[in-house]
């Protein structure tokens, strides 16, 4: 179980955990290429073999060492050898962290992987590449090797119960959302957020206290996930307990991503972030204070001032905590695509989110706000804009040095399955850079010498006849969230982040889990159909593509329009349609609970 500091100090002064302050340096030796950046990662490609080196030391340490793989399926392994030992890790998709006994007297480990990353997917680069590795953390500090060695055991079950199809699951969440706080300092709320909605979902838990006990409780949900993902209805930065959870999430090796409106970074919330292992995201919107008027309030400015006292005290792009900008596409707003890629340039900031608004027929939000009518199905652009606004966001940010995280690919990317809207977009873009007369483009990053991504980037489409080298992605589910996420939220529990009906009441995750419900979704998803639960889900981004695609059969394809016909009649009807259905289901399953019912 994990252990958990309950009082630390003051953020400014806060205590350093034992993996850090016996942390000794390791050198990249033979075997590894130049250090390189992709996005916001600095790592080193390694070849199918390579050698870390240190200074001896009399006792047994531990070496963190974080690794990507390009594979789905746990076809590459890596071995550790030194000091006598020999360790082998199946690698997951994507960054992971493994954990690695080093021996007392050891001055080195030799690294292998069995596979190399196929050079059809970076025809470009004449380097033989195998896997991605981070700066490693060589350290004397067993219960943090504990926390990332129960981590590793979970992911690597936790992918094979995926690729296996399996429904009921051994493995718990390798992600999980969590419910930080649920009072906001922005009143009236956001004109696009559903606040009194949510309360009123949240019910007997809207006050429900989110602490380390709460930690706890949740056992192995908690230990065995890598990330967390704040998915509360409020601004975590008013939390009193907020510095015990940071070093909770810290000292367990977790990632934290949080979502903040910015408006409260004072210098002791700034401080309290900095060197985190933390994914900040700023929700802005909006590329003038006019318009970010029409969204929130007159606090633009100041928010522009508080990201870039941030980025300066964290030393710039690149370093803890990661500072994302978030940009979602709405009518009041579109026009102002250009002026807030040119705020993410100016400000240095890690990555530029692009963001869908949620497309739910039933969300009935109208506000009058800084003299604009905000209505909210009004403001939802249409499918084939939102794929040129993906376009444009893509030129823009490359132009002028951004790194983009186009969260609309959620389940596939929009310039491959549309390519010719998103084609369109870019041109836009393209044309708009051009036309300008002081364009003020921030300088770019220097270009990464290899072009290798996580997402392969490839210098051509291959012929039809010479397909690239399969990855094992072939066997993955077309959506893995029910496999990999479970969120917990004060308004329910949820199998994936766009779950648009909550499985059970915030204390039934554990149930929740392998539920009946959820292992249908899981055995449809694996015979690559979605479930009725997906179709009833309207804000999901993979759904709603693969209808703009005619990709769903007739029968989804009716039931996903009658799903959103009646939720069309439930926001005419100002809810009660809804209610009146609900009473009744309810009312019909405790009639035939009874006995002889």
């Amino acid at each position: 179980m994990t252990q958990l500091r309950m009082t630390p100090p003051q953020a400014a002064d806060r205590f350093e955990p034992l993996y850090l302050t016996t942390r000794a340096p390791v050198a990249f030796g033979e075997g590894f290429y130049d250090e390189e950046r992709h996005d916001m990662d600095v790592f080193h490609w390694m070849t199918p073999s390579g050698q870390l080196t240190f200074a001896a030391d009399l006792y047994d340490r531990y070496l963190e060492l974080w690794v990507l793989s390009e594979f789905h399926d746990l076809s590459q392994e890596l071995t550790c050898t030194g000091g006598g030992r020999s360790q082998r890790f199946s690698l997951v998709l994507g960054w992971a962290p493994l954990a690695v006994t080093v021996p007392a007297g050891a001055d080195h480990l030799d690294i292998a992987v069995n596979k190399r990353f196929p050079a059809a997917y970076y025809p470009g680069d004449s380097r033989t590449l195998a896997a991605r590795v981070r700066p490693p953390v060589l350290h004397r500090d067993p219960a943090r090797h504990g926390h990332i060695e129960r981590q590793y055991r979970n992911a690597v079950l936790n992918t094979r119960e995926t690729l296996g199809g399996r429904t009921a699951l051994d493995s718990t969440p390798v992600s999980l959302g969590i419910d930080l706080y649920g009072v906001c300092n922005v009143k009236p709320p956001c004109v696009y957020c559903e606040w009194d909605y949510n309360k009123e979902l949240e019910d007997e838990h809207v006050d429900t206290p989110f602490t380390v006990e709460t930690l706890r409780e949740w056992g192995p949900f908690f230990d065995n996930s890598v990330s967390l993902v704040n998915c509360s209805i409020g601004e975590p930065f008013m939390m009193k307990n907020f510095d015990d959870l940071l070093d909770a999430f810290g000292d367990g090796g977790k990632v934290l991503e949080m979502t903040t409106n910015g408006q409260i970074l004072t210098d002791r919330n700034i401080q309290k972030l900095l060197g985190r292992p933390v994914d900040l995201y700023i929700s802005l919107d909006a590329g003038t204070p006019e318009t970010y008027a029409k969204l929130r309030n007159n606090r633009f400015e100041p928010i522009l001032h508080n990201m870039r006292r941030l980025i300066e005290a964290k030393g710039g792009r690149g370093k803890l905590p990661r500072v994302h900008l978030v940009f979602m596409p709405m009518r009041v707003n579109v026009h102002e695509l250009e002026a807030f890629v040119r705020i993410c340039a100016d400000l240095g900031v890690d990555r530029m989110v692009l963001r869908p608004l949620n497309y739910s027929p039933s969300v009935a939000l109208d506000w009058d706000r800084a003299g604009y009518r905000f209505e909210y199905q009004k403001e939802l652009l249409p499918f084939e804009e939102l794929v040129r606004v993906s376009g444009r966001a893509a030129e823009f940010c490359k132009r002028l040095g951004v790194h983009l995280a186009d969260q609309m690919d959620f389940g596939g990317s929009m310039g491959a399955q549309f390519d010719r809207w998103f084609e369109d977009g870019r041109r836009e873009a393209a044309a708009a850079l051009a036309g300008n007369a002081t364009p003020a483009v921030a300088e770019a990053p220097a270009a990464d010498p290899a072009p290798a991504a996580a997402e392969p980037v490839r210098a051509a489409e291959p012929a039809p006849s010479e397909p690239l080298p399969s990855l094992g992605g072939e066997r993955k589910p077309i959506c893995t969230e029910p496999w990999k996420s479970l969120y917990i939220l004060r308004r329910g529990v949820f199998p994936c982040c766009y779950g648009g009906t909550p499985l059970a009441k915030m204390e039934g995750y554990r149930d929740a889990w392998n539920s009946p419900e959820v292992q249908a979704i899981r055995a449809e998803l694996a015979q690559g159909r979605f479930h009725q639960y997906c179709l009833n889900s309207p804000a999901c981004p993979i759904v709603r593509k693969a209808h703009e695609a005619a990709e769903l059969t007739p029968a989804q394809t009716a039931r996903l329009e009658t799903r959103r016909l009646w939720l069309k009649v439930d926001r005419a009807g100002q809810g009660w349609p809804g209610r009146i259905y609900r009473l009744g289901k309810r009312t019909a399953r405790r009639a035939l609970g009874r006995p002889g019912a």
